[in-house]
């Protein structure tokens, strides 16, 4: 007779979504401190309010907060575990963060992964302990989220949320519950602080809804291609010193990369996989 000796607790296999993991653009928005405004009804905003993000070009700028140059950010209010010591750096007056790179362990260590469960905590980059050994592995409590089954201090983060969240006895489903689930941080401020200054685009790889891969800076040959506003809204997006209208793109080198202006004031990019 088969045994089975491993304490289960089925979360919810569904959970709740949020804003920032349902809507085009949202996350990167809230990160920046923007405020959602739409014209409708919908749940999802058509456009933002933003603050100055960068209102003295010669200070770096990190929640509102201004940094001199040489200046660091205190950590703890950083909101991105994996980015330390970082300190502002002003050359040539062009403001940006530099920061201490982190490399965990368990990335390259393939023998401890087949071995050992890595466990985390809420607010670590790397992992902070293992669980070996295939008796005390089957002693872990576990999590059903999205299909997929994660066992006591693994992390994960639940589809159509920007969140990021650790399997504990305690969870329900629910992803707002910030003893086990915190805001996926995708450090805009921190790396692309001289982009945020030039109005430029930020480029995500086929979804609006995670992280930014990086932003799409105006050159020479830029140039705006009317398009339809086909909700005949009013607001504008700025792109560097250009000024679009929703519906209308911005011509630029890489052909697999199209940028829009669909959710003001920043100009969107998507970057495909071109064949």
């Amino acid at each position: 007779m088969k045994v089975v000796i491993a304490l289960v607790i089925i979360g919810l296999t569904g959970v709740s979504t949020d804003m920032a993991g349902e809507c085009d653009m949202a996350a990167f928005y809230l990160e920046l401190g923007c405020k959602p405004e739409s014209s409708t009804e919908e749940f999802c905003p058509d456009k933002f309010k933003c603050p100055d993000l960068h209102p003295d070009p010669t200070k770096c700028y990190y929640k509102s907060q201004a940094y001199s140059h040489k200046e660091s950010i205190p950590q703890n209010i950083v909101s991105n575990p994996c980015s330390q010591a970082c300190s502002c750096s002003v050359f040539n007056e062009e403001p940006q963060f530099l920061c201490a790179a982190v490399d965990c362990y368990e990335t390259f260590d393939s023998d401890m992964s087949q071995q050992c469960i890595n466990t985390y905590e809420l607010d670590s980059c790397c992992s902070t302990g293992t669980v070996c050994g295939k008796d005390a592995v089957a002693k872990l409590q576990s999590c059903i989220v999205d299909g997929r089954t994660y066992l006591e201090g693994q992390m994960f983060e639940p589809l159509n949320t920007q969140k990021s969240c650790i399997c504990t006895a305690e969870w329900d489903g629910s992803v707002e519950n910030r003893s086990y689930c915190r805001n996926v941080d995708c450090g805009i401020e921190l790396h692309y602080q001289n982009s945020l200054l030039e109005n430029c685009a930020p480029v995500f790889a086929n979804s609006m809804r995670t992280c930014p891969i990086g932003f799409e800076c105006p050159t020479v040959n830029s140039k705006i291609i009317r398009g339809l506003n086909i909700k005949q809204l009013t607001t504008q997006c700025v792109f560097s010193n250009m000024t679009l209208n929703i519906g209308d793109e911005v011509a630029v080198e890489d052909n697999c990369t199209k940028c829009t202006c669909k959710i003001p004031p920043f100009v969107s990019c998507i970057r495909s996989t071109c064949n």
